[in-house]
């Protein structure tokens, strides 16, 4: 019973014994080549590589460059916030000030503390973002944001009003395209750096439209449906949106603008040269010693003085200096932010293509001419408007790539995010005093003229202000020297 094993068994217990030796030499030869690929490559990642499509040379390229993607989700992330928060509040303003009997001061309070807030914030996100994965500030931003919301869609006296307000404005700072998303696209890109911007930045011309949406639910359910509905999309959506982000191309073999790898990729991937080369330029010390940064700040600081000061009084300038209804005024303003887009993705793309200074000029002088012509020109009608919509909607949609852009141009990416955050703070204060003077000389003189006058000097003074900065290529060789000095 227990003797040597028949004939027929032992040939099957052999058969066994052959397969297995194969299986398992099979297994040491997958693992041995899995060993060497990890040993050449140690730190890449697979998940944006395994999909590629191999051209006739045997590498690797994405059917589609995944850069894109992230200016996809930029541009998905600012359409929900726009509509949620930067745009859509708006509407909540009157619902709200009924139900609690406030007076208008308190949400005006509220806005104004969000633009000092926003100031105060984004050097801080910028000094993260150099430091830490954009996924997860933009993840954790969407947390404390919708949070908020919820929050916010409860609140039942004014404590809870600015405590949840706050909250809001604060993970707002982290996922909208001032400081975070430029970041990201800056790193992603370089010859196509600006219409990449350009694209990432028009979220809100797509949010706009959603904000009648949001003046329905209120007239049927309630403002707090509104502000409890979003956010639930934004714990949801925005937080699944973050999941798709990452910091920079390389490490999952990549280069910016989806460029083919280097013929000595395999050495600096093994050295990781590759991934410190698109983050070289100046540190931020270095940075904020250069007369570029604060020509450019001081740029920024007055176009957006003036852009704040009369986006905020154009209703009623609209109204009461140029004698058109609310709903006409209203309307100028809309086709005005529509316009915007033109600015946007064009401005972007001109910045492509040429000298940045140019661009500069060019955009300020618009500015100015579209506030010349309605002190110039008799305006009464909403088709005699329509010069300014054109000129100061494509100049106010150029500014808003600008920063990130231009700021890639001058300094390099290796400090982008403190560079940028640096950027939006004074700006941000230009922003909030613009405003206040206008409306203080509006009091004293009972219109807007003399207050108009001061802007088309300020955006006059913003030409040679563009022109005095270094050109391209002087900019390029600091970068080059920054790196050669590294």
């Amino acid at each position: 019973m227990w003797g040597a094993p028949s004939r027929r068994t032992a040939s099957r217990l052999n058969t066994l014994s052959h397969r297995t030796t194969l299986q398992r030499g099979c297994v040491d030869r997958a693992a041995l080549h899995y060993h060497q690929d990890a040993t050449a490559y140690p730190h890449l990642e697979p998940s944006l590589t395994d999909t590629h499509t191999t051209d006739k040379s045997g590498k690797k390229r994405p059917p589609i460059f995944f850069g894109w993607y992230m200016v996809a989700a930029s541009i998905a992330a600012n359409t929900i916030f726009s509509a949620a928060y930067f745009q859509g509040f708006g509407v909540l303003i009157i619902p709200m000030e009924r139900t609690f009997g406030w007076d208008r001061w308190v949400i005006s309070a509220a806005m104004s503390l969000r633009q000092l807030e926003s100031g105060i914030v984004s050097p801080i996100i910028g000094f993260l973002l150099d430091r830490f994965s954009a996924r997860k500030l933009i993840f954790w931003s969407a947390i404390i944001s919708g949070a908020g919301f919820l929050g916010l869609g409860s609140t039942t006296g004014i404590g809870a009003f600015f405590l949840f307000f706050v909250v809001i404005s604060l993970g707002a700072s982290g996922v909208s395209h001032a400081v975070t998303w430029p970041v990201i696209i800056s790193r992603w890109f370089r010859r196509k750096r600006g219409l990449a911007m350009g694209l990432a930045v028009t979220g809100p011309i797509f949010g706009s439209p959603i904000v009648i949406l949001n003046a329905q639910i209120v007239e049927a359910h309630g403002w707090r449906a509104v502000l409890i509905g979003y956010g639930v999309v934004i714990l949801v959506g925005v937080t699944l949106i973050s999941m798709l982000v990452r910091d920079r191309p390389e490490p999952y073999g990549l280069r910016p603008d989806g460029d083919p790898p280097e013929e000595d990729a395999s050495t600096q991937r093994s050295t990781g040269a590759s991934a410190r080369r698109p983050d070289s330029g100046l540190t931020l010390h270095a940075v904020v010693r250069t007369k570029e940064f604060w020509l450019f700040t001081s740029y920024l600081s007055g176009t957006f003085a003036v852009n704040s000061a009369f986006q905020l009084h154009m209703i009623p300038y609209f109204q009461q200096d140029i004698g058109l209804t609310a709903a006409w005024a209203a309307g100028v303003m809309s086709m005005v932010f529509i316009v915007s887009g033109i600015g946007r993705i064009g401005g972007g793309y001109l910045l492509d293509k040429m000298d940045y200074r140019v661009v500069l000029a060019v955009v300020s002088a618009l500015m100015g001419f579209a506030l010349l012509y309605l002190q110039v020109v008799d305006v009464h009608t909403v088709s005699a408007t329509l010069p300014f919509v054109l000129t100061f909607g494509v100049s106010f949609g150029c500014l808003v790539p600008m920063r990130g852009t231009v700021g890639s141009i001058m300094f390099g990416t290796r400090a982008i995010g403190g560079v940028l955050g640096l950027l939006q703070g004074a700006p941000i204060a230009a922003g909030v005093i613009g405003p206040l003077v206008m409306g203080i000389i509006f009091d004293l003189n009972g219109n807007y003229s003399v207050a108009i006058w001061g802007l088309i000097v300020i955006s006059a003074l913003m030409v040679p202000l563009s022109l005095a900065m270094d050109s391209p290529d002087a900019l390029a060789k600091r970068i080059g020297a920054a790196v050669d000095g590294r």
